[in-house]
């Protein structure tokens, strides 16, 4: 799934989210869903066959102690949106994430815990970061909007909006 119109019409569904929530934690089959999240496996079925035809999840055949053999979904995307709306600017973005990552060695849950929370640290400095960049840049458009406003020549101004809108791509 590149199309992030597609991506956010999957994602607006709060029950979705609930179950690619659970997804990510581990696969998972519709009976479980259901009783995990309180959610008729009707309903689990419907989300979990709209999320496969999107790609968004992958399911696969599971032998079962107790029954028939069970459909397992698991989600099939790694991904990042970004959505900005600021003064003088508005950008959706999606990042897709590579497969595997950095060797972190932690043996254990409580060691696990303690390199996730330093992460978590590290992102929310990030955050901040990238918080005052667009404070910044809202700003700077806003007087280059004001500046370009001032032009008489149409054509300049459309130019110099097209100059703006490039460097977004680069």
């Amino acid at each position: 799934m590149t199309d992030i119109d597609d991506l956010l019409s999957i994602i607006e569904n709060p029950t979705r989210r609930r179950i690619l929530e659970y997804l990510t934690r581990e696969p998972s089959y519709p009976l479980q869903l259901s009783k995990e999240l309180g959610i008729s496996q009707q309903a689990v079925m419907k989300n979990l066959a709209l999320m496969e035809q999107s790609g968004m999840l992958m399911s696969h055949q599971e032998e079962s102690r107790m029954g028939p053999t069970r459909t397992v979904y698991a989600p099939n995307q790694r991904f990042t949106i970004i959505i900005d709306l600021h003064d003088n600017m508005f950008t959706v973005r999606m990042i897709p994430t590579e497969e595997g990552g950095a060797n972190t060695d932690v043996e254990g849950a409580e060691e696990a815990l303690d390199r996730i929370r330093e992460i978590d640290s590290e992102m929310e400095e990030l955050d901040a970061r990238r918080a005052e960049l667009l404070r910044e840049r809202s700003s700077v458009i806003g007087k280059f909007n004001e500046a370009v406003r001032s032009i008489e020549d149409p054509e300049q101004r459309r130019e110099l909006y097209e100059r703006l809108e490039s460097n977004k791509e680069d």
